[in-house]
């Protein structure tokens, strides 16, 4: 029984953490259920003195409702006539359905702000959570939360709000049977209250099920999503039968958790009508074998003990889909709680200003203290300067960049910006002028105009003009009858990997960044298209500064210097013309492989 308790306990601080909210409208709707219930009750009651007009016995004479019904009349001086009864009792189940009416709009407008909200809410932490939480999310997951799992916390705030409405109508109808036949009525809720013992391990079982059901959902949405977007790796390896057999491993797991899901449910439904009619025959016999046996209360009393049982079967099936619906609301819960404890942090408010150089002071990075990814980086970017990164695949060139974006904070030393820490100026100031042009092409399935703009409202048609021509694919997209009017497809499939490329390119420069980073963003080009891009950069060259993580050499014998990480260390630093000179430099080595 502790245990029973603590559960409770523990269930209503998970519904309180939730929904509280609404808390007001389900207060509110409670009122209005006892109303209804009330109201209900006493419409119910009033039949006992109506049928005692129909077969002239004296109405006001019967029992506590009927005296207080009739006290309710001379009260107000109308006489207790059937007529008079008829429009007493149809005012209250008036009046019941509106209060009903109410509750239910409460009910359903609650749910409603609430997946409204909630979506809204985790979809801005997601959006604002720090970069490394971020990459350890699955493919789907948030999909998943934001669509499925809160949807499914919306219905249990309904079906909580709905076990509410059905107990309050309950107490009340137990309150007007109480006082026609108090036997009938106790031996009513003792049954009830047996039924609900007899039916907990169900309800336990069910909520098991259910934790396993949204764990298989989960990893069922992920393999479905991760699957869709490498469709074309897929097919060029022509794995498509093996996936597709695993892909119905995981459905055929999330069909399997969903029928139990709905095999105990369908127990829990079919079984209840039966024991409701058994209890209600037995009630009939002894009723009508008592010597005081009365048609009118009886009647009223076998009405109100099948809508108790009623009642009593909706709260056990609101209950039982409130335990089939709890684990997706600890999953929202969770990922509310996780997105919260790793958001991105920005303790700046000072506007972006940049002068003279942006400076690494033996900055060091890690994920794990004993493997270092950056360590002891120190030198200098100079304001109109361009600098290449290169150095082997894992070296540290993308996490130093993604240090210069402010995506990762140094673990010790000092990134500096004309002398002065990155840390107090304004996030968001320093990323709008900061262009990023990564090796990863996103873009969104709309217009090319659209992705140039990318949501930013202040940028102008002539803005976009000119940053197509500098990214050098203004000529392409007039070549098209769509002009930036052209869909570019899912991902931007519609173009080619080269025409994606200068259109990020172009939506970064639209910005006007004061420093632009590209990514290895030729190492994936043809040579047309890289000579295009390393056209754009040329043009840029000293109209802001610019930072070139270079897979190509070609890319970066331009540069005004180059950088060599090898093992998050800064190895070698100088002019491209001079490090060539030197045999024994790795720029020189790479160099001469790749000749």
């Amino acid at each position: 029984m502790f245990n029973g308790i603590k559960k409770i306990i523990r269930a209503y601080g998970i519904f309180k953490q939730a929904y509280s909210k609404h808390k007001n409208k389900v207060i509110l709707m409670t009122l209005l259920g006892f109303g209804s219930g009330l109201m209900g009750g006493i419409g119910i009651g009033a039949i006992i003195p109506l049928f005692s007009f129909v077969i002239k016995d004296r109405p006001e004479n019967l029992d506590p409702i009927s005296k207080m019904i009739g006290g309710l009349f001379s009260l107000v001086g109308i006489q207790y006539r059937l007529r008079y009864l008829i429009i007493f009792i149809g005012l209250l189940f008036l009046v019941k359905a509106v209060f009903s009416f109410w509750a239910n709009y409460l009910n359903y407008r609650a749910s409603i702000d609430y997946e409204r909200e909630t979506r809204q809410e985790i979809f801005e932490h997601a959006m604002r959570a720090d970069w490394p939480h971020l990459l350890k999310q699955k493919v789907g997951h948030l999909s998943m939360v934001v669509m499925d799992n809160i949807s499914s916390a919306s219905s249990l705030l309904t079906n909580i709000s709905m076990m509410i409405l059905f107990l309050t109508s309950l107490i009340m109808y137990a309150v007007i049977a109480l006082n026609i036949s108090p036997k009938i009525t106790l031996l009513t809720f003792a049954i009830g209250f047996l039924l609900f013992i007899f039916l907990r391990p169900l309800f336990k079982r069910i909520r098991q099920v259910s934790y396993e059901s949204v764990g298989v959902s989960k990893d069922a949405t992920h393999y479905l999503n991760q699957h869709i977007i490498g469709a074309k790796t897929v097919k060029t390896m022509a794995t498509e039968k093996e996936i597709i057999k695993r892909g119905k491993i995981h459905f055929d797991r999330l069909g399997a958790a969903r029928l139990k899901i709905y095999k105990y449910n369908s127990v829990l439904g079919t079984f209840l009508e039966p024991i409701t009619l058994a209890v209600i025959i037995p009630i009939f016999a002894l009723s009508y074998r008592s010597p005081n046996f009365n048609i009118a209360s009886f009647a009223a009393i076998l009405y109100l003990v099948q809508k108790m049982f009623s009642f009593m079967q909706s709260v056990q099936i609101r209950l039982s889909l409130v335990n089939e619906l709890i684990p997706h609301l600890v999953s929202v819960l969770n990922y509310q709680e996780e997105a919260r404890r790793y958001k991105e942090k920005d303790t700046g408010g000072e506007p972006f200003s940049f002068k003279s150089a942006i400076e690494f002071r033996g900055v060091d990075f890690y994920y794990n203290p004993d493997k270092p990814v950056i360590s002891g980086a120190s030198f200098l970017i100079n304001k109109g300067e361009t600098v290449g990164l290169i150095g082997p695949s894992g070296s540290g060139k993308t996490t130093l960049v993604d240090l210069i974006l402010r995506l990762l904070t140094p673990t010790g030393g000092e990134l500096l910006i004309d002398g002065n820490s990155v840390s107090k100026i304004d996030l968001t100031d320093w990323r709008r002028h900061i262009g990023y042009v990564s090796q990863d092409i996103f873009l969104i399935n709309d217009t090319v105009e659209n992705n140039i703009r990318f949501y930013n409202s202040k940028i102008s048609d002539e803005q976009i003009v000119d940053a197509a021509k500098k990214a050098q694919i203004f000529d392409f997209i007039m070549e098209q009858p769509a002009k930036f009017k052209t869909e570019v497809g899912e991902r931007g499939l519609q173009l080619s990997v080269g025409q994606r490329q200068r259109v990020v390119l172009a939506r970064v420069l639209a910005s006007r960044p004061e420093v632009l980073i590209l990514d290895e963003a030729t190492s994936a080009l043809d040579n047309e298209s890289e000579a295009a891009i390393q056209e754009a950069i040329a043009s840029l060259r000293g109209q802001m500064t610019i930072v070139i993580i270079a897979h190509r050499l070609t890319t970066v014998m331009n540069a005004d210097k180059i950088l060599v990480l090898d093992g998050g260390k800064i190895v070698e630093e100088g002019e491209p013309d001079k490090l060539l000179k030197d045999p024994d430099s790795y720029f020189h080595k790479v160099h001469n492989v790749n000749l």
